[in-house]
């Protein structure tokens, strides 16, 4: 089926190879001020032009990138504050909380609410892994992604499974 519009393309093509014709329909359209010459295009200035927007656009999507990766870094710190292994963290501190104190009497009420907030906040923060993932999608082929800031992913992810 496709061949058939292939051909079809091509007989449309071959028939149409008498460029002078449209050329001379495009200048009687013109007004008498207007130069022919300024329409005409050069395939070097089309290729420069489409790489200064493929610059443009690498260069904003980095940006965006940096700046999803600055989330995800401020949420793994918040993470680390609510519930880690770490003796200073809320739930650390509320678990060990000594008898008759303010963190004793919020320990019951308390502990299962920062619980669920830091299991939320690691979702969020896995869903934005996933999509920094996705810079690497050819979906995405103008954003630069260094080595180093993947592997800075991969130890952040890792240190939820271990």
């Amino acid at each position: 089926m496709s061949n058939l519009y292939a051909k079809r393309f091509k007989m449309m093509l071959e028939a149409d190879e008498d460029l002078s014709l449209e050329r001379d329909a495009m200048e009687a359209s013109l007004d008498d001020v207007t130069n022919p010459a300024e329409f005409n295009t050069d395939i070097d200035d089309m290729k420069q032009a489409q790489s200064e927007i493929n610059d443009a656009l690498s260069r904003r999507n980095q940006e965006i990138v940096n700046e999803l990766q600055g989330w995800i870094n401020e949420i793994n710190t918040f993470l680390k504050i609510l519930n880690s292994e770490d003796a200073t963290s809320m739930q650390s501190r509320l678990a060990n909380a000594e008898p008759d104190t303010i963190f004793d009497k919020m320990k019951q009420s308390q502990q299962t609410k920062i619980s669920r907030v830091a299991s939320d906040l690691a979702s969020l923060e896995q869903a934005f892994l996933g999509f920094m993932a996705q810079t690497k999608n050819p979906k995405y082929k103008y954003v630069l992604v260094p080595i180093a800031f993947s592997l800075s992913l991969l130890q952040m992810g890792m240190s939820y499974f271990c």
